[in-house]
């Protein structure tokens, strides 16, 4: 079965929903996601939530919600590490575990890229996912984005440095002829 999501932006009383959604997915978080932790909080999502809205017209972090077509919240996706000045931004997403294995991820992911290459003119959308993350690599690959290499102890999860895959998805690709 596949789920087509929508994106949307944050809106202040999506806060329980977004607590509802990361405690119903804690378990498959909780190794990839640094902010997903054992004493996760229904403060940890209020404040989440009200941050966004500042982050967003700052130009810090374009945050949307994953929804369904009834505006379930399926989970959330979007842009940080701006570097607005070269037009580079990261992608992260997670899934509420019972949307996962539905195409949510990838529709997701594509929809964000879709958005940011039109309307705020970056031209470069890096992933980056543990090298154990399999299913995180699954959805970079699947959702268009190329294999760059592997950066050695890049990200920092639960106090421990893992290797990261890099991946990246271009507004253009430039093919040259070598010949």
């Amino acid at each position: 079965m596949t789920l087509i999501p929508q994106i949307r932006p944050y809106h202040p009383d999506d806060v329980e929903a977004v607590y509802q959604a990361v405690v119903e997915s804690k378990s498959e978080l909780m190794p990839w996601m640094p902010w997903c932790h054992e004493h996760y909080s229904r403060s940890d999502t209020v404040e989440w939530v009200t941050k966004r809205q500042e982050a967003w017209e700052n130009n810090v972090d374009w945050s949307f919600a994953i929804v369904d077509a009834s505006g379930r919240i399926l989970g959330g996706t979007g842009l940080h590490r701006l570097d607005l000045r070269n037009g580079v931004g990261e992608i992260g997403y997670w899934i509420r575990t019972s949307a996962t294995r539905q195409g949510v991820a990838v529709a997701a992911v594509g929809l964000v890229c879709e958005w940011a290459f039109r309307e705020r003119g970056l031209r470069r959308i890096e992933l980056m996912a543990a090298v154990e993350n399999r299913p995180s690599r699954s959805v970079a690959v699947r959702a268009g984005f190329t294999q760059e290499g592997i950066l050695r102890e890049r990200l920092l999860i639960r106090g421990q440095p893992c290797d990261a895959v890099l991946f990246a998805k271009l507004l253009t690709t430039t093919t040259t002829d070598a010949g």
